[in-house]
């Protein structure tokens, strides 16, 4: 039984025009499609189900990574949206943390397929298109000091 999952492809609508951040979330990307062309094949094996728990590790601490950069380029601006922003990454973090707990000891199907697939994907790409985007149009807004 594999779960219905997508894939997720990077496109112009996502880019924020902050090279760093949009380097990120394409590698983040990259990652998660990895991620979830694991998912999609069989995982009820004990060794196929650890490599997908050590990816679905590596995502979390990839996104950890990058909101810790996200959050650093903020701060430096003295971003208003600062408080906020952060929020939404520690609730991400804490879903994923989650659902990795009980992918660990209930083990991947097709029901937590879809919550991964929902939070690292659609979550993710609201966050870049709503959340990121602002942060990006202040950052763009703000005169270079010189």
């Amino acid at each position: 039984m594999t779960a219905e999952v997508r894939s997720v492809e990077w496109s112009v609508d996502l880019e924020t025009g902050v090279e760093t951040v949009d380097e990120q979330h394409r590698q983040y990307f990259n990652l998660l499609n990895h991620y979830l062309a694991k998912a999609t094949e069989n995982a009820s094996g004990s060794e196929q189900a650890f490599d997908l728990l050590k990816k679905f590790k590596f995502l979390y601490e990839y996104a950890e990574e990058h909101f810790s950069s996200e959050e650093a380029i903020m701060k430096e601006a003295g971003y208003p949206g600062y408080e906020s922003h952060r929020q939404a990454h520690l609730y991400f973090l804490e879903h994923l943390e989650e659902l990795y707990a009980r992918m660990k000891t209930q083990g991947f199907s097709m029901s937590l397929g879809r919550e991964v697939n929902y939070y690292i994907i659609e979550w993710f790409v609201e966050h870049i298109r709503r959340t990121d985007k602002k942060l990006a149009g202040f950052l763009k807004a703000k005169p270079v000091e010189g």
